[in-house]
């Protein structure tokens, strides 16, 4: 190699190689030839980012001028065409990285349905039509952009689900107390979250939510895709799973938009896959709708909110305030989660979670067809009960869920045939873990309506499965 380099060499004059050198243009390196402006300066002027500089002549001395023979210059000279070719060849794979990855991510798979049997086919379609050169001509090339956009998995979701997302706004007085003269003074404090439309009856529009958004709210809006704003009110709240049910009349709703408004399409959580892409919608920071994505990052993680522990989805699409009550799309346009919280430290980044919406639909739909009772008419099940909490249930070997402790004589819980030490762990489908759950449940019903209770009852030494048809008793007066 040095007897070709030398020959090389030799056939060059001193000129050529001279402007061979200076044809190579300015590199990132510190010019070592300038030793009046100082070492300081060069680095200024080369964009000096702290790496360490030294001489490619093999001495670390940064006062030592490079040498300049033709032999030295030339070899400088293929030293940074290779660099150059290195470069060139991993920009490349690069590129092709990159146009795999979106091939693969936002080829014509959009809407597909989960029985078509040409999926693998099509993505190796899209694939094709995605490839490397198609990628590197994207500046120059004149594909129409609405094309473009409909390859994109992405925005199809966005497009179709954008109606069934809206916008909910809130409003509170906070009182305050002056700790020095004693003056009061009231203020109205605003905010906000959002929520997707998860039903409609003939007079009433549905909207799904957290509780968290709209607990204490004296005044709430939701302000539709077309920018409409109309007042709603609460339905029904489910605190310990941090849901809630929103209404809007359909007569406060002008009929443009009610011929635009969508409801979404709930899908599985429980079949979905970590590792699949996501795509939240939801008012962050107050400012309207907009669209982050990520991934399924993890299923079942328990969070503690309140001191109420869940099960969520984590996910990295970033959730910000205002994002909570909103929805998790899945690439085929299907709730898969309602966002509700993130961990928020200079240490963590991309952890958000979202509620499964396999859970969460039996609760909303009982929410929706909860009737709004008056404290007097509530219904009564006549036991006294205590939590068997996670930690008890592991400790004693018992199903987690609402012991009975003692049943009320001639109560609705009695004539139904519950006994103590039942464990309660349902009621109309829709689980119970703790005795607020419980008693928030039973009063949401009318005194006289028959709920089924599911409840574990240990019969010969295993713990049995049991449901019961209670009609509850009127709750009695606390007089």
């Amino acid at each position: 190699m040095d007897d070709e380099m030398k020959n090389i060499s030799s056939a060059m004059s001193d000129d050529e190689i001279r402007a061979a050198a200076e044809n190579i243009g300015s590199t990132p390196f510190v010019n070592f030839e300038n030793e009046d402006k100082g070492n300081e300066e060069n680095k200024e002027n080369t964009g000096y980012t702290g790496y360490t500089d030294y001489d490619y002549s093999g001495s670390t001395d940064l006062n030592e001028r490079p040498c300049k023979t033709k032999k030295c210059v030339f070899k400088k000279i293929a030293k940074f065409i290779g660099l150059a070719a290195c470069f060139g060849a991993v920009a490349g794979a690069s590129f092709y990285g990159v146009s795999y990855g979106l091939g693969k991510a936002f080829g014509e798979v959009s809407f597909l349905s989960t029985s078509d049997a040409n999926i693998e086919q099509t993505t190796t379609n899209a694939l094709t039509q995605l490839g490397v050169s198609n990628l590197v001509i994207a500046s120059t090339n004149t594909t129409d952009a609405a094309e473009t956009m409909g390859n994109n998995v992405v925005v199809d979701v966005v497009k179709e689900n954008m109606a069934s997302t809206v916008c909910v706004g809130i409003s509170y007085t906070i009182t305050q107390r002056d700790m020095w003269t004693g003056r009061t003074s009231t203020y109205v404090q605003e905010g906000g979250g959002s929520g997707f439309i998860v039903g409609m009856s003939d007079t009433e529009i549905f909207v799904a939510t957290n509780n968290h958004v709209v607990e204490n709210a004296e005044k709430i809006t939701i302000t539709f895709s077309d920018d409409e704003v109309v007042n709603a009110s609460v339905r029904a709240t489910d605190p310990d799973n941090d849901l809630a049910i929103i209404s809007v009349l359909k007569s406060e709703v002008s009929d443009e938009t009610l011929l635009g408004l969508k409801v979404a399409t709930l899908g599985s959580s429980d079949d979905a896959q970590v590792g699949e892409m996501v795509i939240a919608i939801g008012n962050a920071l107050g400012y309207g709708q907009s669209v982050t994505v990520g991934y399924l990052s993890a299923k079942d993680r328990t969070v503690t909110y309140e001191n109420n522990e869940m099960k969520l989805l984590q996910t990295d699409a970033a959730i910000n305030q205002g994002n909570s009550g909103g929805p998790l799309f899945n690439v085929r346009g299907e709730v898969i989660g309602i966002n509700c919280s993130k961990y928020s430290d200079e240490s963590v980044e991309g952890m958000c979670f979202a509620i499964p919406i396999s859970a969460a639909v039996p609760i909303l739909e009982d929410l929706i067809s909860r009737e709004i009772v008056a404290e007097e008419d509530q219904g009564y099940l006549g036991v006294s009960i205590a939590d068997v909490t996670e930690t008890l249930a592991q400790l004693y070997g018992l199903p987690q869920g609402v012991r009975v402790q003692n049943v009320v004589e001639g109560g609705s819980a009695d004539k139904a045939g519950v006994y103590n030490g039942d464990i309660i762990t349902a009621i109309n489908g829709v689980s119970v873990t703790t005795s607020e759950q419980l008693k928030n449940k039973v009063n949401s019903f009318k005194y006289g309506t028959t709920v089924q209770i599911t409840i574990k009852r240990l019969v010969e030494g295993t713990w049995t499965d049991m449901t019961l048809d209670v009609q509850l008793m009127k709750k009695p007066s606390s007089n």
